[in-house]
């Protein structure tokens, strides 16, 4: 049966994948960190997180807008990889990551990731 307990279940559980990527993105991109240029994070069967870049300070918002770059992910491997629970270079080997337009839009964000987790943001829970 369609539509049944499970896929009710599986849409919160992205819907909350959504929220918390929301939440770490905005923490990382406070201050002076830019990006000067749109990054897209589409999740299918969910939402999308947008990073407005051009704008200082960054705006991350649920808006479904264009993009300079747009990654097709699922909600919960992208949190994984936010958590530095998953490598990302590895999932994308895998195809689990599709990246479209501006590759290099999307690699200006790891730096910026990696200054977050060391100052004591969002790390690897070993």
């Amino acid at each position: 049966m369609a539509g049944g307990k499970g896929e009710a279940l599986s849409a919160n559980a992205a819907k909350q994948a959504e929220d918390e990527i929301a939440a770490i993105l905005k923490a990382a991109l406070g201050g002076d960190a830019s990006l000067g240029a749109v990054l897209k994070f589409v999740h299918p069967g969910a939402g999308v997180v947008v990073i407005d870049g051009r704008k200082k300070p960054n705006e991350v918002h649920r808006r479904d807008v264009p993009a300079d770059c747009t990654v097709h992910v699922d909600p919960e491997l992208n949190l994984a990889i936010f958590q530095r629970h998953v490598d990302q270079n590895t999932a994308f080997r895998q195809g689990k990551i599709r990246i479209v337009g501006d590759v290099s839009v999307v690699t200006r964000l790891r730096p910026i990731m990696l200054r977050h987790a060391n100052a004591g943001g969002e790390g690897r829970r070993d």
